[in-house]
């Protein structure tokens, strides 16, 4: 006898049919994984920055409205920069993200920042080939000591 022993009824293309196919279905499961845990990092981190930013914007109350009548009203050029500032400070958000809303009424500042996220294996199955993702946060100023 030479040669390989093979078994009866056993063919090894039945196999490497079996693990393409197998391959064809794998791919698709890791791009969604892979791109999925991308876009959930990144809107987290765009989440956790706009949370940030409106709750330093909303601590720029107007000192002289304060002294005079006791009241918390948000003064709004210096709540701008303050959300501008902590922005800027901030590290560990996304280098393409802006802010499409930064907002002051009344003693409520509210920072909504966007960013797209480019996808990685699922651009062959998706067209336009990104995910958009929006974080909104509001914070209001209220006075020391109250809840």
């Amino acid at each position: 006898m030479t040669g390989r022993p093979r078994c009866r009824g056993q063919s090894g293309d039945a196999l490497v049919i079996w693990c393409l196919g197998m391959a064809l279905v794998l791919l698709p499961l890791g791009g969604l994984s892979l791109d999925l845990w991308h876009s959930i990092s990144v809107e987290r981190s765009l989440q956790s920055a706009a949370n940030s930013a409106a709750a330093a914007g909303s601590s720029g109350i107007d000192p002289t409205a304060y002294r005079q009548t006791g009241s918390v009203v948000l003064d709004a050029g210096l709540a701008d920069a303050l959300v501008s500032e902590n922005l800027a400070a901030q590290t560990g958000l996304p280098a393409g993200y802006r802010v499409s809303q930064l907002s002051v009424s009344g003693n409520l500042v509210t920072v909504q920042l966007k960013d797209s996220v480019d996808l990685t294996l699922l651009r062959i199955l998706l067209p336009g080939g990104s995910v958009h993702l929006t974080a909104t946060a509001e914070a209001e100023a209220t006075p020391s000591g109250a809840p």
